[in-house]
């Protein structure tokens, strides 16, 4: 490194050297340096020390010390020089070879055999979706039709495989109804003295018309206080009475009327309310006010 001299022989190696030697000759001080060009006191006495810790970018330093400088005359460029030398005198001279981190390509031998697998299972999951999918079961059905044309007349017969034991045929018993005729079964010829010719007992109810019209008229329960009931369309009907005892947990039908007695208060709910009309203890009842979205739930008496 270049020395440079100033009065009397003294050398000086260090731009923080020169510049407090050419300040002391013009009898300045830190602080009057620090004032001119606009820098902490802290900032100056760092320059003049040669102080790399604390000390900002070194772009920011060249500029101080041209400002420096100027002010006590000495040699910016020479001083800036001088500066450069020594931060570049404090990196590192070796850098540590630092190698980059390696990525899988796939001419790898892992990558290619992982690449084969992954390959061969969705193939092999291909399949299976394809046979539950697609493959149909073409076995023919026990009993199956096999039709035939032989010079232009039908032949068709069907063919129908019977269990290796025959059995005979169970019939199932016949299903009566209130309109049919009550027979007797005969098990021996005694059994014929017990028929006597009575052919009212043996004529079957007939319904007319005119009764099946009438409305029926069901009474459930007892007690002193009456619910009547009369339906134009099915509903579902829970009454309970002050006891908490279900006397009406069903399903009442349109078309019928229902007199339910029991002991009151009754909790009481209708899941069609609108197809039913309703009195307590003989008065006609509006139960419609207590209905939401057609569902009426409301105790008696209010």
């Amino acid at each position: 490194m270049t020395a440079t001299s100033l009065n009397n022989n003294v050398e000086f190696a260090t731009p923080g050297q020169i510049l407090r030697a050419h300040r002391e000759k013009l009898g300045l001080s830190s602080q009057d340096i620090a004032q001119r060009i606009r820098l902490d006191i802290k900032l100056v006495e760092g320059i003049e020390k040669d102080h790399n810790k604390g000390m900002p970018a070194a772009t920011y330093v060249r500029g101080y010390l041209r400002s420096y400088a100027k002010i006590v005359g000495a040699d910016a460029d020479h001083l800036i020089s001088l500066y450069d030398t020594d931060s570049s005198s404090s990196l590192p001279k070796i850098l540590p070879d630092v190698k980059p981190p390696t990525q899988a390509s796939s001419d790898d031998k892992p990558v290619k055999i992982f690449t084969y697998l992954l390959t061969l299972g969705l193939v092999l999951l291909s399949l299976i979706w394809y046979q539950g999918r697609f493959v149909v079961d073409r076995s023919e059905p026990e009993n199956y039709n096999t039709t035939n044309m032989i010079n232009g007349v039908d032949i068709t017969y069907a063919v129908i495989h019977h269990p290796d034991s025959w059995q005979f045929p169970v019939s199932a018993p016949e299903k009566k109804t209130g309109l049919d005729p009550v027979i007797p079964t005969l098990h021996s010829e005694n059994d014929l003295s017990e028929l006597q010719p009575n052919n009212d007992a043996q004529t079957p109810d007939i319904i007319t018309a005119e009764d099946f019209d009438k409305k029926q008229s069901i009474s459930i329960g007892s007690g002193p206080d009456v619910i009547e009931l009369e339906l134009t369309r099915d509903s579902w009907v829970a009454i309970q009475d002050a006891e908490n005892k279900k006397i009406f947990h069903d399903l009442a039908l349109g078309g019928e009327q229902y007199s339910i007695r029991g002991t009151a208060p009754f909790n009481i709910l209708f899941g069609f309310s609108s197809g039913i009309t309703m009195k307590f203890n003989g008065k006609v009842f509006d139960h419609l006010r207590y209905a939401n979205k057609n569902v009426a739930r409301f105790k008696l008496p209010e």
